[in-house]
């Protein structure tokens, strides 16, 4: 499982401290434009054309249309969110089919000269099919936030956590230019497939950079893009690649609910510890999903709001 060297790699950075006024469990910590680092405190020019990840949590629907922020907090059942994970691959589904007509990647070389796949003109340039894949991954950016939802977790926090938790997986000075396993620098970090996984009590860490942004689409998306940069994993991230790479995670979200059956709370029937394992496996979904918008030139943010704004026209 991972995110940077194509499906069994990940990724980190060091992020911003976030408040937590949500119940006390794994990953619930919502990030809101109260932040004390929020960019638009910092610097609101360069919030323009920035999409904050507190606004389409707020906003984003429910499968009744009701939105997020006016659920009272309740147990959901395991059938619901199993429900919603089937949704979940559906879409990713939607999204597969659509891959199966894009351009195929090549090989990178060491040679930067040579045109990234992801420069190809089906992705640089509007088309009804690249609109449409557009949409598609908007849609299934919202459902991330309905399933985050449904399981008392906050999506920016588990994506800023899992971050945390890669930049511990994969240190800089050991993997850059590799396509490694975690497990390949146990040795060096300590953390092993069951030593050192949990982030129940992890902190993300202070921004070493009053102008880095943590709070929107794009702000954790160029974090992303820069620390596969660092390492050298750009070569890797084509699309079909990454798109393939984030199928792999959706299923290891499924797999987690597949024994659970249709019957009880989720509250009754997960650990605190289940729970976050829930939310790293989210997180994976959506790291994946923000990297791979990023390399098709989608602007997900935007894609996302636009979604939301239709629904309220309608």
């Amino acid at each position: 499982m991972g995110f940077f060297l194509i499906i069994s790699c990940t990724i980190t950075t060091t992020l911003l401290l976030l408040t937590s006024t949500m119940p006390s469990t794994a990953f619930t910590q919502p990030i809101t434009s109260a932040s004390p680092k929020s960019i638009l405190t910092i610097n609101s020019a360069a919030m323009i054309g920035r999409v904050d990840f507190a606004y389409l949590r707020d906003n984003c629907a429910t499968t009744n249309d009701t939105k997020i922020s006016e659920v009272e907090p309740n147990n959901n059942s395991i059938a619901t969110i199993r429900d919603l994970i089937f949704e979940l691959g559906a879409i990713t589904g939607m999204i597969c089919t659509t891959f199966m007509s894009v351009p195929h990647d090549f090989n990178r070389t060491d040679d930067e000269s040579r045109p990234s796949p992801n420069d190809d003109p089906f992705w640089t340039e509007p088309s009804p099919q690249k609109e449409e894949l557009s949409r598609q991954l908007g849609e299934l950016f919202l459902h991330l936030f309905r399933i985050s939802a449904s399981c008392h977790l906050d999506l920016c926090t588990c994506v800023l956590k899992k971050i945390e938790l890669n930049g511990q997986k994969y240190p800089v000075e050991l993997c850059k230019g590799k396509a490694g396993k975690y497990t390949d620098y146990s040795e060096h970090t300590g953390i092993t497939t069951t030593e050192g996984q949990c982030t129940i009590n992890t902190p993300t860490k202070a921004s070493s950079n009053d102008m880095e942004d943590t709070t929107t689409v794009e702000g954790i998306t160029i974090l992303i893009r820069n620390f596969a940069d660092e390492r050298l994993w750009h070569r890797h991230h084509c699309p079909r690649n990454i798109a393939l790479a984030m199928m792999g995670e959706v299923g290891e979200l499924a797999e987690i609910f597949q024994w659970k059956k249709d019957e009880g709370e989720l509250d009754m029937k997960m650990t605190e510890k289940e729970l976050d394992k829930v939310g790293q496996e989210v997180a994976d979904v959506t790291i994946y999903l923000l990297r791979l918008a990023d390399v098709c030139h989608v602007q997900l943010g935007d894609e996302a709001r636009k979604l939301i704004e239709a629904c309220e026209e309608d």
